[in-house]
């Protein structure tokens, strides 16, 4: 076994390494994943890569059918407009609803650090970085609303949140657009004081800034 890696959870690691991989782009969607590719990879056994690839089949970042190919998931332009931006503004519209006038100055300090943090990755043209804080800044929001239903909801569909940005950002190749438009949302959100702003905003940052580039999935 690797050095890398500890026997605790080590489903979990592997698990962990393969996202990251997808994450990162070294897996491209619809790309074929076998047992015996990783184990040779990551210098572990297949029994616990066949555990960890069930964990994310669970997680929606792979599919496998019986008796064909396990590949990484994809994700198509209608899944975004049909699915996922009207569950994202559902979930997050709710719980901006519920947090917005109770957020203290420790939840506005966090919208301003994610931001400087933006900026850096903007600064390195660090990707797969800026998309972590995307989905950081959005968790937020729901997270700010005390709500664990609605947390456990966006939880459920964060991963395929995350396939949307990486799939679509990459191929926009927009760095310093996405900064600006994280920016006016933070603006709002931490220095307005109007919750019928801060709705408008997050619609139009969810739904506005996605349909010019959603074609760029198919």
């Amino acid at each position: 076994m690797s050095g890398k890696f500890s026997k605790s959870s080590l489903k979990r690691q592997i698990a962990e390494e393969i996202k990251q991989m997808i994450f990162e782009g070294k897996l491209q969607q619809g790309e074929k994943i076998t047992e015996l590719q990783v184990s040779q990879s990551l210098d572990v056994s297949r029994t616990s890569v066949r555990e960890a690839m069930l964990l994310l089949e669970q997680k929606g970042l792979l599919i496998s059918e019986a008796y064909k190919d396990t590949r990484v998931s994809t994700i198509s332009q209608e899944e975004v407009l049909e699915i996922l931006i009207p569950m994202r503004l559902q979930i997050e519209t709710f719980a901006l609803k519920k947090g917005f006038s109770v957020w203290g100055e420790k939840t506005k300090t966090q919208f301003r650090t994610i931001l400087e943090e933006m900026r850096k990755a903007i600064f390195y043209e660090d990707l797969s970085t800026f998309i972590e804080l995307d989905i950081q800044l959005h968790g937020l929001i729901v997270k700010s609303s005390g709500l664990e239903s609605v947390v456990h909801i966006w939880e459920s569909i964060v991963n395929r949140i995350r396939l949307h940005f990486l799939h679509q950002n990459s191929r926009s190749g927009t760095l310093e657009k996405w900064l600006v438009e994280h920016e006016e949302l933070i603006n709002v959100l931490v220095n307005g004081d109007s919750l019928d702003e801060a709705i408008e905003a997050l619609r139009a940052h969810i739904v506005d800034t996605n349909l010019p580039d959603v074609y760029l999935l198919d």
